[in-house]
């Protein structure tokens, strides 16, 4: 699905981001479209990749 079912917003124009979280499957984030409808995309973690954001310990 490309576009909301309510309203036909585009989904890959996000009106609002709500919230996100990080799952054991992924990041989880919960979105709201331009008409207040809410959706939640998920965002599977890829196998053998390292995602890593900020500093890590000890490094300078």
């Amino acid at each position: 699905m490309n576009e909301c079912p309510r309203c036909g917003w585009p989904q890959s124009d996000v009106y609002e981001v709500i919230s996100r979280h990080l799952t054991s499957e992924g990041v989880v984030t919960y979105t709201r479209c331009a008409c207040g409808a809410v959706q939640i995309r998920v965002q599977a973690f890829e196998t053998g990749r390292v995602v890593t954001t900020g500093r890590l310990p000890g490094a300078s």
